[in-house]
């Protein structure tokens, strides 16, 4: 098990069950939805990661978009191109009736920039550029996720839990003063109850708490919808904040590999087994593609065979998805996808103090962003349309429930 997820147990071992128990006897809203709702005009139905086919977005019942927002500034302090480009962007989604969600920057790009979130005489800065962005996004963005997933090791490396609840409290509470109508708020991955534990001193300075789920993709977990149905109840009745699911989506392919494909892809890189590659990891690396070996040398600690051959990246190095982990009903095909969301979207809306969902992700990519293959289906099948831009079954389904 990976450390981050034994770094949960204790927190959710105290919140997870009690709020469970609390929630049937609560009330499921608040003011607070109240006030969320009259801020973005209704529950949002928004989608990650979107090409501007503006009319492919809004014909797909889409009214939002999440994008990231990068690094404003260079090593000089002037102002990043990227970042002037990001903006031009935004005018145009908002322009053609798209509201943005913008996520600002991981630790990473702080530390490349000189600012270290560990440091305390570094904060100062830190809440200064989230002042920028507040203020010079106005009218451009209609909401903030603070940093992204934060809690798992690629996002928040090299912070700990505390330092990164930390990290995103500070900022939101830079912007609270000068946040107006945008709403601000944050998200893990999974349930994460380490994080929203650590966040409660900030709360006040939150309109929202988010959680990424996706179920029946990754790991042999109960992937039965009702699981769903907990993870955001658990979620309000210990926040009592207005709840977002900001990223949930279903893969439309992918299978298990036989063991006779898996020696192949073995072969492929110049092992005959699993053994004999740990013995001679770093050559087995040094054949992999490029994205792979930077992803590696980021996140596995050094401990390449463990990391190459564990949860996380095994997927990838076999292109395969682990047998047996989908949703009931829902095989990983076109027609499974569509089915998924058929499932799920009434399941949602059910859920009063749940107030937006953003769908994992409008269009398929060429190549998986984590290893660098484009057979690998892990991070190359989420799309709603094809890297072509043609619509899959997914994307009329949830055009008929949505639009």
């Amino acid at each position: 098990m990976e450390q981050y997820i034994k770094d949960q147990v204790s927190a959710t071992l105290r919140t997870v069950p009690s709020s469970l128990l609390r929630y049937p006897f609560e009330p499921k809203t608040s003011a607070g939805i109240g006030q969320f709702l009259d801020k973005t005009g209704g529950k949002i139905r928004g989608v990650c990661r979107p090409d501007p086919n503006y009319r492919q977005l809004t014909d797909g019942g889409f009214r939002w978009i999440r994008h990231g927002i990068p690094f404003p500034f260079d090593e000089k302090g002037n102002v990043r191109e990227d970042y002037l480009r990001f903006k031009r962007e935004a005018e145009a989604y908002e322009a053609n009736g798209l509201k943005v969600m913008g996520i600002t920057s991981s630790a990473g790009y702080f530390l490349q920039a000189g600012l270290d979130p560990r440091l305390p005489e570094h904060e100062p800065r830190i809440r200064e550029i989230a002042r920028f962005l507040i203020t010079d996004l106005r009218g451009l963005i209609h909401g903030v996720q603070i940093t992204n997933e934060i809690g798992i090791p690629r996002f928040g490396h090299p912070l700990k839990m505390r330092e990164a609840a930390r990290f995103i409290g500070i900022q939101a509470e830079a912007m609270a003063p000068l946040k107006g109508d945008i709403i601000v708020g944050y998200n893990t991955a999974g349930p994460q109850a380490d994080q929203h534990e650590l966040l409660l001193p900030w709360a006040q300075h939150l309109d929202y708490v988010g959680l990424d789920i996706y179920l029946g993709c990754f790991f042999q977990l109960p992937n039965w919808f009702w699981v769903f149905d907990m993870l955001l109840k658990y979620l309000w009745a210990y926040t009592k904040k207005p709840v977002m699911l900001m990223e949930i989506g279903y893969l439309s392919g992918g299978q298990p590999k036989t063991k006779a494909e898996k020696l192949a892809v073995l072969r492929s890189w110049g092992a005959e087994t699993e053994k004999a590659a740990r013995r001679a990891v770093q050559a087995l690396v040094a054949r992999l593609p490029q994205d792979s070996q930077d992803y590696i040398a980021r996140c596995a600690s050094g401990d390449w065979g463990n990391y190459i051959f564990g949860p996380e990246f095994r997927q990838h190095f076999y292109r395969e998805l682990p047998r047996g982990v989908r949703m009931r009903g829902c095989p990983h095909t076109q027609e499974g996808q569509a089915a998924f969301y058929r499932k799920l979207l009434p399941r949602l809306e059910k859920l009063p103090f749940l107030c937006g969902t953003f769908l994992y992700c409008h269009k398929d990519d060429p190549v998986c962003g984590i290893c660098g293959q484009a057979d690998c289906p892990v991070e190359t099948r989420w799309g709603l349309v094809t890297a072509e831009g043609e619509p899959k079954l997914g994307y009329y389904a949830v055009k008929e429930y949505w639009s």
